[in-house]
């Protein structure tokens, strides 16, 4: 097998297998609503979230530096997997899913950037599919009455695909670094992941008009999808700056018009775009860290869904707009700092 259909068979499987895991997290989570108090509910999802988010940049830093990202995904899988079969026990079965989810996407993610070399395509197929397989996980409760238990086969699936998929070991990328003070260095990457944590805010809270359909919210998360799919292909042809930059500039006047379903989508897509740049500009700045600044990122996701959680929502205002443009001057600053500071050999 020649090294791009290897590469290409590796993140095919992580990536389905992303989507898979997903599905299972929030099947679980979705499957406690009708069964528990919307109180204990609300923290299961508190702890559900701090644990995937979280823990992310812990299992990222054990990947680069102790455990091959593989097995910390394999791992993952029997976790999730095991969470799944003791579901009547809602918090141990979060416990195990929340703390299953954030190895697999520390071992995934640190497997796509290391397979990337520094470029923005790769992690972004692996990421995209996330969003699908939430999706689905949330709403599968409408068409089948299938006890959580039942569902564990489907991430043993994702087991086998990784267990009968070799992955190389890495050579360590390089980078070429102007000289520049710690501190310079360390408000790049700040920057990055403000403008991640903003990203978070927004798409969580952002009000969209479809939501009521459930055929306008597949749409919905299909252009976010592809959004993240599509920015990784775009920015290794085109620049991390000007597609980053570019499509959340463009997202603001669609984004403020989603009254209008197709508006949000578009909107969407292209506010998205910014997600594979983030991660990939990140994980260049700390090439013997790929992991570890993939979990930074979901931190900052983590970090974003506070004020979500504290009902602090946005709706089609001139703050969504104020807010979008903050990011993108934010965006446009780090990225322009990365450009001049940190060249890819």
């Amino acid at each position: 097998m020649t090294n791009k259909k290897l590469i290409t068979k590796i993140i095919s499987v992580y990536s389905f297998s992303h989507a898979i895991v997903d599905f299972s997290c929030a099947a679980v989570i979705y499957s406690f609503a009708c069964n528990i108090n919307v109180y204990l509910l609300l923290k299961l999802v508190i702890l559900y979230n701090s644990l995937a988010f979280g823990l992310q940049s812990v299992f990222g830093l054990f990947a680069d530096k102790y455990i091959k990202p593989q097995i910390i995904a394999v791992v993952g899988c029997l976790c999730l997997i095991t969470g799944m079969c003791i579901y009547e026990n809602p918090t141990i079965a979060v416990l195990l899913i929340g703390v299953g989810n954030a190895m697999f996407h520390a071992g995934g993610g640190c497997i796509s950037l290391n397979l990337g070399k520094g470029k923005s395509k790769l992690p972004g197929i692996f990421v995209a599919p996330g969003a699908v397989g939430l999706f689905l996980g949330s709403i599968w409760k409408r068409f089948f009455d299938i006890d959580i238990i039942w569902l564990a086969f489907i991430p043993l699936f994702a087991l086998a695909s990784i267990l009968f998929t070799d992955v190389p070991d890495f050579k360590e990328q390089k980078i070429n670094t102007n000289s520049t003070s710690i501190p310079v260095y360390a408000a790049i990457a700040i920057l990055i992941l403000l403008s991640v944590a903003i990203r978070s805010f927004i798409g969580l809270s952002y009000n969209f008009s479809g939501k009521d359909s459930l055929y306008l919210t597949a749409l919905l998360v299909f252009s976010v999808a592809m959004g993240k799919l599509t920015g990784g292909f775009l920015a290794d042809k085109f620049g991390m700056f000007n597609i980053a930059v570019l499509g959340l500039l463009i997202s603001v006047p669609l984004l403020k018009l989603g009254n209008i379903p197709f508006f949000a989508m578009l909107g969407m897509f292209f506010f998205n775009l910014t997600m594979p740049v983030t991660v990939t500009a990140l994980s260049n700045m700390m090439p013997k860290y790929k992991g570890f600044s993939f979990g930074l990122t979901t931190l900052a996701l983590l970090i974003g869904f506070l004020p979500v959680f504290k009902q602090y929502k946005i709706v089609q205002s001139s703050f969504l707009f104020e807010i979008i443009i903050i990011s993108a001057i934010i965006t446009a600053i780090s990225l322009k700092l990365y450009e001049k500071l940190f060249n890819r050999s």
